[in-house]
């Protein structure tokens, strides 16, 4: 099994390097990528202190797997006493008192967080480019995005810098950037990772995402988060979250492909696409064509913008700059949270949190909330019907290969119908992986696989099962 994390853990086991090692080089590389402004605060000389001490009681690591293991966190996560800004100039100088589930379950297995990653302000962007703290910058070529909004997460496990990195998923925050430069991005069905202490942008579409290297890795990260939080309201029970030991590859699978999001690839990744279909049938897989007619593809945008910018408006009315984040005074409680967000929060955050006080207005709310709120049960009925049929679902990870920053910031890069479907899994709470199959005209693509809700162990499986049959094609191509 490819895995940098047993690798690293090899290493310690066997004196090979110390904790020490690991952690150092670890900040040395991601402190040579400051120029892709992946990280927003970095935690170096604290993970060369717990460095220390681990090493000091190494026989630990013989019975966990994340020992002593680098890591980066999306900065949308709460770290008590280590500042969390989500992207945001409000919350430039912001540091919780109190942690998120999901870091003390890191710090409870030791691993080592050497910093706090960079994203779209409040997760709001699917670029990489929203944040009060630069453009997130592919490394390998820096006139190019990432993609978002948990940028700075997928950048440095790209890099290799870390073995896994925590960003968040709304639409597609951790997929769709995961594929557009060449990793595993995973999100779980919802409320299997806890999401208390995780800073919100729209709490029914919200999932925290994992990011590796290989689907090995995934199910090693899966592992070590996902268990029930009674501080989670939404936290949601497993029968057996042992992913790692029950990985295995599986035998022939029906594979569902939905014919109508080919029209919406651009013709390079449509090539890549259909190479790909043809490789599974070459190994005895069923491919099946299930119905999604263009009337739910299309509707998939409007959905997920109404229902999120709503959801996020909600949230995030708390951002007055009374009880914490920006205050630059005034006469009174308007005068203070009117100046604060006027004049620290970016335009995509006003953008969308104007829309959404629009659409909860009380004339407005069951006009397009909730009729939204139908429409989306319906486009999620079809979507479990289709899952119903197969093993598992494959799509485009996303409609292109990245684009450049200019073409962002100009409007000029459109991201398509194909790329808005990576949303129905949050609409559903279905889990869903994106897997690096190619390169075209050298940079890296993807596909993406869905399963049933509950059905991460299959979704693990299937995807460790199709990377291997992938890797050994070697599909590389200009």
């Amino acid at each position: 099994m490819k895995s940098q994390i047993l690798e690293l853990r090899k290493l310690i086991i066997n004196g090979q390097k110390t904790v020490n090692d690991i952690i150092n080089e670890a900040c040395a590389k991601c402190d040579a990528l400051k120029d892709t402004n992946s990280i927003i605060t970095d935690t170096y000389q604290d993970a060369q202190q717990r460095a220390q001490d681990l090493q000091q009681h190494i026989q630990r690591a013989a019975n966990n797997l994340l020992y002593g293991i680098p890591y980066v966190m999306k900065d949308g996560v709460c770290t008590k006493g280590i500042r969390t800004t989500a992207g945001s100039a409000f919350l430039k100088d912001f540091i919780p008192p109190y942690s998120a589930t999901i870091y003390e379950n890191f710090n409870h297995h030791h691993a080592v967080m050497i910093g706090k990653s960079n994203m779209d302000e409040f997760g709001m962007g699917g670029d990489g480019i929203y944040s009060a703290y630069e453009i997130v910058k592919y490394f390998c070529d820096p006139t190019r995005v990432v993609g978002g909004s948990s940028s700075g997460s997928v950048s440095l496990v790209a890099a290799n810098v870390v073995p896994f990195a925590i960003g968040t998923d709304t639409g597609d925050s951790s997929r769709r950037p995961a594929t557009l430069v060449g990793v595993v991005g995973y999100k779980p069905t919802y409320g299997l990772i806890s999401r208390y202490g995780v800073m919100p942008y729209a709490p029914s579409l919200d999932h925290v995402g994992i990011i590796t290297n290989s689907v090995t890795d995934t199910a090693i990260v899966a592992q070590h988060m996902i268990s029930f939080d009674e501080k989670d309201f939404t936290s949601q029970r497993i029968g057996n979250n042992q992913f790692y030991q029950n990985l295995k590859t599986v035998d022939k699978l029906t594979i569902g492909i939905i014919k109508e999001i080919e029209k919406y690839l651009t013709p390079d990744v449509l090539k890549a696409y259909l190479q790909c279909i043809e490789q599974l049938k070459s190994y005895g897989h069923t491919i099946k064509y299930v119905d999604f007619m263009d009337e739910y593809l299309n509707a998939i945008k409007t959905i997920y913008s109404v229902i999120s910018y709503a959801e996020a408006n909600s949230c995030w009315a708390n951002l007055t700059g009374i009880p914490f984040g920006a205050n630059f005074g005034g006469k009174n409680f308007d005068d203070i949270s009117t100046t604060a967000r006027s004049k620290t929060l970016g335009q995509q955050a006003k953008r969308r949190f104007t829309i959404g006080a629009y659409i909860t207005k009380k004339e407005n709310y069951e006009k397009y909330f909730m009729r939204t709120q139908k429409i989306r049960r319906l486009l999620v009925d079809q979507w479990n019907k289709c899952l119903n049929q197969v093993d598992v679902i494959l799509t485009a990870g996303a409609s292109s290969t990245t684009p450049k920053i200019q073409e962002v910031l100009a409007k000029t890069f459109k991201t398509t119908t194909a790329d808005d479907f990576l949303c129905i899994a949050n609409f559903a709470g279905t889990p869903s992986l994106s897997l690096p199959y190619s390169k075209i005209n050298g940079l890296p693509w993807g596909i993406n696989l869905n399963c049933k809700q509950f059905a991460d162990q299959t979704l693990l499986n299937i995807a460790h099962t199709i990377e291997l049959q992938l890797e050994n094609q070697g599909v590389h191509y200009e």
